[in-house]
C-alpha cells in the first residue's frame, strides 16, 4: 500500500502560485492570440474591401455601347446594329436614310458610330 505524506503548508501555497501564475501566463498567451487574429481579420476585411472597390470601378470602366451601319448582301439593305445586342435595329434600302436615323439615335444616348463600306471596310468613326 502506498501512503502518501502530507504537504507543508509552504509547498501548497507554492503550487498555488506556481498554477496561477501558469494560468495567467495562458491567459496573456490567449489574448495575444486574440489580438493577431483581431488584426488579420481587420487586414482581411480591408482587402475584402478593397477589392469591392475594385470591382465596381471595372464595372463602371465598361465601354460605351456603338452604332454600326453595315451592309447586308444576302438582303440587299443597310442595317443598324448596336455592339453586344443580337438583334438588329433597323434596316434601310438606302444608306443616306440609315445614317439619318442613327444620328437621332445617337443624339438622344450619346453614343458612337461607325459606319461601315459595302465590302465591310471602315468607312467612318
Amino acid at each position: 500500500m502506498w501512503f502518501f505524506k502530507k504537504k507543508d503548508k509552504k509547498e501548497e501555497k507554492e503550487t498555488k502560485k506556481t498554477n496561477t501564475t501558469k494560468t495567467e501566463e495562458t491567459q496573456d498567451k490567449v489574448k495575444k492570440d486574440n489580438k493577431v487574429t483581431n488584426t488579420e481579420e481587420k487586414k482581411e476585411t480591408k482587402n475584402m474591401k478593397e477589392n469591392e472597390e475594385k470591382e465596381t470601378k471595372v464595372e463602371t470602366k465598361e465601354r460605351k455601347s456603338v452604332y454600326r451601319v453595315v451592309y447586308d448582301r444576302e438582303n440587299r439593305v443597310w442595317l443598324i446594329k448596336k455592339d453586344g445586342a443580337k438583334r438588329v435595329i433597323a434596316s434601310f434600302a438606302t444608306k443616306d436614310e440609315a445614317l439619318k436615323r442613327v444620328k437621332e439615335l445617337c443624339e438622344s444616348q450619346n453614343l458612337k458610330v461607325i459606319v461601315h463600306k459595302k465590302d465591310g471596310k471602315f468607312q467612318k468613326k
